[in-house]
């Protein structure tokens, strides 16, 4: 049984003698693995930027931020749902979850990382890069969390805005102005979003029944969620081909085509499945693959860019 999560925990609860396990636990905390993804957005954001390149600190700046930033998110998602992650089978191990860190241990790590990343972003990049990357972490840690994730099936739609700002984010970082471009992989991550994080949900709906989430597959069947999931890789397929056309990359634009019609050829055999344990693990497969493809389309842009620059083709 997961221990008391009450305001009288203490500040840090460690695994007995084990510094290595707190440091772990405040990396769990800081969703790093979701975070990694996010300054992964962002890099390339910078690199395709203008002479990103040449404004490096700023470009350092950014990802420091924007991982801190993430990180707070992180943890303030965590603060919010120790209940509720101690009914799912994927987050029931979590620190908060099982009592090895305390509330108000959480809280503090939140405030540290946060003040931090404000530091370092209105130093070192400018005051639209500090904007755009509070209203991420306020976007995820406070509206998803606490409103749009307990109230509506739609919540995941909405609340990918806020995942989806890094390119954006690193583009204002070294140019201080908004484009075209950015604001395409803004609108590519927006709907990437549900057709990647959907499948999960489809897999782990009957441990959001249990926590009472209202996510779609709860509220609205499966069917229907494999049905917004074959829409969403459609629109996301069609989105990732734009900057083939704005950029005339024809690198990219080739990627892009391949990886999104097997991106579109997995949510039609999801949509096929008769529900059971197959449809499961594949929903979870599709997942996995989601994260994948998004990666692939992030390195085809800067493989087409730099292929450009050098006439290598």
């Amino acid at each position: 049984m997961a221990k008391s999560l009450g305001e009288s925990s203490p500040l840090l609860l460690p695994s007995p003698g084990s510094a290595l396990q707190l440091l772990r636990d405040l990396w769990v905390l800081a969703k790093a693995r979701v975070v990694s993804l996010l300054v992964f957005t962002a890099a390339v954001g910078e690199l395709l930027a203008p002479e990103g390149i040449q404004h490096w600190p700023a470009a350092i700046a950014g990802l420091v931020g924007i991982a801190l930033a993430g990180g707070a998110g992180g943890v303030l998602n965590q603060i919010v749902e120790p209940e509720l992650d101690q009914h799912m089978r994927r987050t029931h191990r979590r620190p908060l979850a099982e009592g090895r860190i305390g509330r108000h241990g959480a809280i503090l790590y939140a405030l540290l990382l946060l003040a931090v990343a404000v530091t370092v972003l209105w130093v070192w990049t400018n005051p639209l890069t500090l904007a755009l990357t509070l209203l991420g972490t306020v976007g995820y840690g406070v509206v998803y969390t606490l409103y749009l994730k307990p109230s509506t099936p739609w919540n995941i739609v909405w609340g990918g805005l806020a995942g989806a700002l890094p390119p954006l984010i690193g583009w204002t970082a070294v140019t201080g102005s908004v484009a075209a471009l950015p604001l395409l992989l803004v609108a590519l991550i927006f709907v990437w979003t549900p057709a990647h994080f959907w499948p999960l949900a489809i897999y782990c709906r009957r441990d959001y029944a249990k926590a009472c989430i209202p996510m779609l597959p709860v509220t609205h069947g499966v069917d229907r969620t494999r049905r917004e999931v074959l829409l969403y890789a459609v629109a996301t397929w069609i989105v990732s081909l734009v900057p083939a056309f704005l950029n005339h990359d024809w690198i990219y634009g080739g990627i892009a085509w391949i990886a999104g019609a097997w991106f579109v050829g997995m949510a039609l055999r999801l949509r096929k499945l008769p529900e059971g344990t197959e449809m499961d693990l594949y929903a979870r497969k599709m997942f996995a693959f989601s994260i994948t493809y998004l990666f692939l389309l992030f390195t085809a842009l800067l493989l087409g860019k730099v292929v450009m620059a050098y006439g290598l083709l």
